[in-house]
Protein backbone atom coordinates (compact mmCIF):
# COMPACT_ATOMS: atom_id res chain seq x y z
CA UNK A 1 0.00 0.00 0.00
CA UNK A 2 1.73 3.36 -1.36
CA UNK A 3 2.32 5.80 1.34
CA UNK A 4 1.08 9.43 2.11
CA UNK A 5 4.05 10.87 0.35
CA UNK A 6 4.23 8.71 -2.45
CA UNK A 7 0.32 9.22 -3.56
CA UNK A 8 1.33 12.93 -3.36
CA UNK A 9 4.00 12.61 -5.73
CA UNK A 10 1.96 10.78 -7.94
CA UNK A 11 -0.71 13.48 -7.76
CA UNK A 12 2.27 15.99 -9.29
CA UNK A 13 3.59 14.41 -11.98
CA UNK A 14 2.27 15.69 -15.54
CA UNK A 15 -0.05 13.24 -17.05
CA UNK A 16 1.61 11.30 -19.42
CA UNK A 17 -0.25 10.72 -23.15
CA UNK A 18 -1.27 7.45 -23.63
CA UNK A 19 0.40 5.03 -26.18
CA UNK A 20 -1.38 6.02 -29.73
CA UNK A 21 -3.58 8.79 -28.05
CA UNK A 22 -4.58 12.25 -29.29
CA UNK A 23 -1.55 14.95 -28.53
CA UNK A 24 -1.49 17.22 -25.80
CA UNK A 25 -4.11 20.18 -26.70
CA UNK A 26 -1.58 22.63 -26.49
CA UNK A 27 0.94 21.56 -29.09
CA UNK A 28 0.82 22.47 -32.51
CA UNK A 29 1.54 19.97 -35.38
CA UNK A 30 4.26 20.66 -37.77
CA UNK A 31 2.34 20.63 -40.73
CA UNK A 32 0.06 23.18 -39.32
CA UNK A 33 3.26 25.29 -38.65
CA UNK A 34 4.26 25.07 -42.01
CA UNK A 35 0.89 26.24 -44.01
CA UNK A 36 0.79 29.03 -41.53
CA UNK A 37 4.13 30.23 -42.21
CA UNK A 38 3.00 29.51 -46.39
CA UNK A 39 0.10 31.59 -45.87
CA UNK A 40 1.50 35.20 -44.25
CA UNK A 41 4.22 34.83 -46.98
CA UNK A 42 1.40 34.86 -49.35
CA UNK A 43 -0.88 37.77 -47.78
CA UNK A 44 2.57 39.58 -47.64
CA UNK A 45 3.28 38.91 -51.25
CA UNK A 46 -0.20 39.79 -51.95
CA UNK A 47 -0.05 43.22 -50.04
CA UNK A 48 3.61 44.12 -51.75
CA UNK A 49 2.28 43.61 -55.85
CA UNK A 50 -0.83 45.75 -54.52
CA UNK A 51 1.55 48.38 -52.92
CA UNK A 52 3.77 48.42 -56.66
CA UNK A 53 1.06 48.76 -59.05
CA UNK A 54 -0.58 51.21 -56.90
CA UNK A 55 2.75 53.24 -56.99
CA UNK A 56 2.99 52.83 -60.46
CA UNK A 57 -0.47 53.88 -61.53
CA UNK A 58 -0.59 56.95 -59.79
CA UNK A 59 2.75 57.60 -57.76
CA UNK A 60 4.97 57.09 -60.41
CA UNK A 61 2.38 57.99 -63.46
CA UNK A 62 1.95 61.41 -61.53
CA UNK A 63 5.82 62.19 -61.42
CA UNK A 64 6.27 60.64 -65.04
CA UNK A 65 3.16 62.85 -66.36
CA UNK A 66 5.09 66.12 -65.26
CA UNK A 67 8.21 65.49 -66.95
CA UNK A 68 6.82 64.82 -69.97
CA UNK A 69 4.59 67.87 -70.18
CA UNK A 70 7.36 69.88 -69.21
CA UNK A 71 9.71 68.30 -72.05
CA UNK A 72 7.06 69.22 -74.70
CA UNK A 73 6.65 72.46 -72.98
CA UNK A 74 10.26 73.00 -73.38
CA UNK A 75 10.34 71.83 -77.04
CA UNK A 76 7.47 73.68 -78.16
CA UNK A 77 9.31 76.54 -76.50
CA UNK A 78 12.64 76.34 -79.30
CA UNK A 79 10.54 76.40 -82.23
CA UNK A 80 8.93 79.69 -80.73
CA UNK A 81 12.01 81.42 -80.28
CA UNK A 82 12.74 80.56 -83.85
CA UNK A 83 11.75 83.62 -86.30
CA UNK A 84 9.19 82.30 -88.71
CA UNK A 85 9.26 82.82 -92.32
CA UNK A 86 7.18 81.71 -95.46
CA UNK A 87 3.48 81.91 -96.19
CA UNK A 88 1.29 82.78 -93.16
CA UNK A 89 -1.77 80.90 -94.96
CA UNK A 90 -3.73 78.61 -93.21
CA UNK A 91 -4.32 75.37 -95.50
CA UNK A 92 -6.12 71.92 -95.78
CA UNK A 93 -3.26 70.57 -97.88
CA UNK A 94 0.27 71.59 -96.38
CA UNK A 95 3.76 70.33 -97.65
CA UNK A 96 5.32 67.54 -96.91
CA UNK A 97 7.32 68.23 -93.49
CA UNK A 98 10.99 69.96 -93.54
CA UNK A 99 12.66 67.22 -91.67
CA UNK A 100 12.08 63.70 -91.09
CA UNK A 101 12.93 62.52 -87.77
CA UNK A 102 15.86 60.17 -87.40
CA UNK A 103 16.90 57.59 -84.28
CA UNK A 104 14.32 58.62 -81.64
CA UNK A 105 14.32 62.09 -82.53
CA UNK A 106 11.40 64.22 -80.83
CA UNK A 107 9.57 66.29 -83.98
CA UNK A 108 6.74 66.87 -82.76
CA UNK A 109 4.37 67.95 -79.80
CA UNK A 110 0.22 66.62 -79.13
CA UNK A 111 -2.58 69.03 -77.68
CA UNK A 112 -5.76 67.52 -76.87
CA UNK A 113 -8.17 70.10 -74.86
CA UNK A 114 -9.96 67.18 -73.98
CA UNK A 115 -7.51 65.32 -72.00
CA UNK A 116 -6.58 68.02 -69.79
CA UNK A 117 -5.85 72.16 -70.33
CA UNK A 118 -2.06 71.19 -69.41
CA UNK A 119 -2.21 68.16 -71.31
CA UNK A 120 0.76 67.71 -74.12
CA UNK A 121 3.29 65.28 -75.00
CA UNK A 122 6.57 65.16 -76.89
CA UNK A 123 6.45 62.88 -79.95
CA UNK A 124 9.15 60.95 -80.72
CA UNK A 125 10.23 58.63 -83.56
CA UNK A 126 9.92 55.28 -83.37
CA UNK A 127 7.56 52.77 -80.36
CA UNK A 128 10.16 51.28 -78.47
CA UNK A 129 8.89 50.72 -75.18
CA UNK A 130 11.71 51.80 -72.94
CA UNK A 131 13.85 54.03 -75.82
CA UNK A 132 10.59 56.10 -76.26
CA UNK A 133 6.80 55.10 -74.78
CA UNK A 134 8.57 54.43 -71.05
CA UNK A 135 10.27 58.11 -71.15
CA UNK A 136 9.07 60.45 -74.03
CA UNK A 137 5.40 59.89 -74.11
CA UNK A 138 4.01 59.71 -77.59
CA UNK A 139 5.81 57.29 -80.24
CA UNK A 140 5.54 57.54 -84.20
CA UNK A 141 5.46 54.36 -86.19
CA UNK A 142 8.52 54.98 -88.43
CA UNK A 143 6.47 52.69 -91.15
CA UNK A 144 3.49 55.05 -91.51
CA UNK A 145 3.25 58.43 -92.58
CA UNK A 146 4.57 61.81 -91.26
CA UNK A 147 2.37 64.40 -89.67
CA UNK A 148 0.28 66.07 -92.68
CA UNK A 149 0.53 63.72 -95.03
CA UNK A 150 -1.89 61.37 -97.50
CA UNK A 151 -2.08 58.49 -95.66
CA UNK A 152 -2.06 57.51 -92.08
CA UNK A 153 0.22 59.30 -89.45
CA UNK A 154 0.48 56.88 -86.79
CA UNK A 155 1.21 57.51 -83.10
CA UNK A 156 1.24 55.03 -79.57
CA UNK A 157 1.33 55.87 -76.20
CA UNK A 158 0.44 53.95 -72.94
CA UNK A 159 -2.79 53.65 -71.37
CA UNK A 160 -1.14 53.17 -67.53
CA UNK A 161 2.03 53.09 -65.88
CA UNK A 162 4.66 55.88 -67.18
CA UNK A 163 2.64 58.77 -67.03
CA UNK A 164 -0.28 57.31 -69.25
CA UNK A 165 -0.47 59.47 -71.70
CA UNK A 166 -3.66 57.87 -73.28
CA UNK A 167 -5.75 56.72 -70.13
CA UNK A 168 -8.40 58.73 -70.90
CA UNK A 169 -8.67 59.15 -74.74
CA UNK A 170 -11.68 56.61 -74.77
CA UNK A 171 -13.55 60.18 -73.57
CA UNK A 172 -12.85 61.91 -77.28
CA UNK A 173 -15.52 63.14 -78.76
CA UNK A 174 -16.41 63.94 -82.38
CA UNK A 175 -14.73 66.87 -83.43
CA UNK A 176 -11.95 67.14 -80.93
CA UNK A 177 -8.98 68.77 -82.19
CA UNK A 178 -5.83 67.12 -81.65
CA UNK A 179 -3.28 69.54 -82.74
CA UNK A 180 0.17 68.32 -83.52
CA UNK A 181 2.86 71.13 -83.65
CA UNK A 182 6.30 70.48 -85.09
CA UNK A 183 9.02 72.99 -86.08
CA UNK A 184 6.93 74.06 -89.66
CA UNK A 185 3.62 74.72 -87.47
CA UNK A 186 0.86 73.29 -86.30
CA UNK A 187 -1.95 70.66 -87.38
CA UNK A 188 -5.18 70.74 -86.26
CA UNK A 189 -6.30 67.32 -86.29
CA UNK A 190 -10.39 66.43 -85.97
CA UNK A 191 -11.43 63.42 -83.74
CA UNK A 192 -13.65 60.96 -86.06
CA UNK A 193 -14.38 57.87 -83.79
CA UNK A 194 -12.51 54.74 -82.05
CA UNK A 195 -12.42 51.11 -82.69
CA UNK A 196 -11.24 48.03 -80.11
CA UNK A 197 -9.35 45.19 -81.84
CA UNK A 198 -6.88 42.14 -80.53
CA UNK A 199 -3.29 43.49 -80.44
CA UNK A 200 -3.05 41.48 -83.96
CA UNK A 201 -5.00 44.00 -86.31
CA UNK A 202 -1.95 45.66 -87.44
CA UNK A 203 -3.41 46.58 -90.34
CA UNK A 204 -4.75 49.90 -88.51
CA UNK A 205 -1.13 51.26 -89.62
CA UNK A 206 -2.18 51.11 -93.20
CA UNK A 207 -2.67 54.18 -95.27
CA UNK A 208 -6.10 53.33 -95.27
CA UNK A 209 -6.51 51.64 -91.65
CA UNK A 210 -8.36 48.36 -92.60
CA UNK A 211 -8.32 48.53 -96.03
CA UNK A 212 -5.99 48.03 -99.24
CA UNK A 213 -7.50 50.86 -100.63
CA UNK A 214 -5.42 53.94 -102.04
CA UNK A 215 -5.20 56.76 -99.45
CA UNK A 216 -6.78 60.27 -100.29
CA UNK A 217 -6.72 61.48 -97.09
CA UNK A 218 -4.54 62.79 -94.38
CA UNK A 219 -5.37 60.55 -91.17
CA UNK A 220 -4.12 60.52 -88.08
CA UNK A 221 -4.34 57.20 -85.46
CA UNK A 222 -3.57 57.09 -81.92
CA UNK A 223 -3.07 53.60 -80.66
CA UNK A 224 -3.09 51.95 -76.85
CA UNK A 225 -3.55 49.44 -74.67
CA UNK A 226 -7.10 47.75 -73.48
CA UNK A 227 -8.90 47.55 -71.15
CA UNK A 228 -7.40 49.95 -68.52
CA UNK A 229 -5.41 49.17 -66.22
CA UNK A 230 -4.77 45.55 -66.99
CA UNK A 231 -3.85 45.94 -70.49
CA UNK A 232 -3.14 42.47 -72.20
CA UNK A 233 -4.74 41.80 -75.78
CA UNK A 234 -6.59 44.29 -77.00
CA UNK A 235 -5.82 47.83 -78.82
CA UNK A 236 -7.89 50.82 -78.49
CA UNK A 237 -7.98 52.52 -81.69
CA UNK A 238 -8.52 56.46 -82.36
CA UNK A 239 -9.03 58.39 -85.65
CA UNK A 240 -8.96 61.85 -86.78
CA UNK A 241 -8.57 63.76 -89.78
CA UNK A 242 -6.79 66.94 -90.96
CA UNK A 243 -8.92 69.69 -90.77
CA UNK A 244 -6.15 72.77 -91.09
CA UNK A 245 -2.36 73.52 -91.22
CA UNK A 246 -1.06 76.64 -89.62
CA UNK A 247 2.32 77.64 -90.60
CA UNK A 248 4.70 79.44 -88.04
CA UNK A 249 5.03 82.11 -89.59
CA UNK A 250 1.53 83.17 -88.95
CA UNK A 251 1.14 82.06 -85.46
CA UNK A 252 0.01 79.90 -82.79
CA UNK A 253 -4.12 79.17 -84.15
CA UNK A 254 -6.85 80.32 -81.32
CA UNK A 255 -7.72 76.53 -81.04
CA UNK A 256 -4.91 76.72 -78.91
CA UNK A 257 -5.67 79.58 -76.84
CA UNK A 258 -6.50 77.99 -73.67
CA UNK A 259 -2.84 76.95 -72.80
CA UNK A 260 -1.02 79.05 -70.96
Amino acid sequence: MPTRRELRAREAEPARRPRGGRPDAGRIAPWRVVVGVIGELMLTAGVLVLLFIGWKLWVNDASVDRQQEQAAGELAQQWADQTGDGSTESTAEPDDPSVTPQGHDQFGVMYVQRLGDTWQRPIARGVEKKEVLDKMGLGWYPTTQLQGQVGNFAVAGHRGGYGASLRYVDSLTVGDHIVVETADGWYDYRYRNSEYVMDSAVDVLDPVPRQTTAPDARLLTLTTCNPYPFTNGERLISYAVLDRFTPRAAGRPAVLDYLQ
